[in-house]
């Protein structure tokens, strides 16, 4: 009778060890798959952020008259070259910041090609020169001749 009770408890044991097992890889997977989320959802947080800025940016261009004493004001850097670069640095948090503690850094370039004047906005991560949205806007600038 000792023997099929010792027999019955190892069993369960048993039992027990692989159910706890099973749960115990189930949650390991279900840990990775909460981190994976969580990663996806914070580029797409970063994504929505750019584009959003660059819309507004883009809708500043379309209405302003002096489109680049407004990127002055707001604090931005600006380069000649080809075009006219304006660079806004973000930190993680993005509020606006130096080039030093910068995580992603929005390009303004503004060109002008007869009567047309265009706008290119590109945000991109720091140190690493990849690109990861482009917005180009374009508008008419000559004024109509009254009479």
């Amino acid at each position: 009778m000792n023997g099929k009770l010792a027999r019955r408890s190892s069993l369960f044991l048993l039992e027990l060890m692989i159910s706890i097992l099973l749960f115990s890889l189930a949650s390991a997977w279900c840990i990775r798959l909460f981190v994976t989320a969580r990663s996806i959802n914070r580029e797409n947080e970063e994504l929505s952020r750019m584009q959003n800025l660059a819309a507004g940016y883009a809708e500043l261009f379309l209405a302003s008259e002096d489109f680049e004493a407004f990127l002055v004001e707001e604090g931005a850097e600006k380069v000649e070259s080809n075009g006219i670069l304006y660079h806004f640095w973000y930190d993680r948090d993005w509020n606006i910041c130096g080039g030093e503690e910068a995580a992603v850094c929005l390009e303004a370039v503004i060109t002008r090609d007869g009567d047309f004047e265009k706008c290119s906005f590109s945000y991109g991560k720091v140190g690493s020169g990849e690109l990861i949205y482009l917005l180009d806007v374009e508008k008419y600038t000559k004024r109509e001749v009254s009479s």
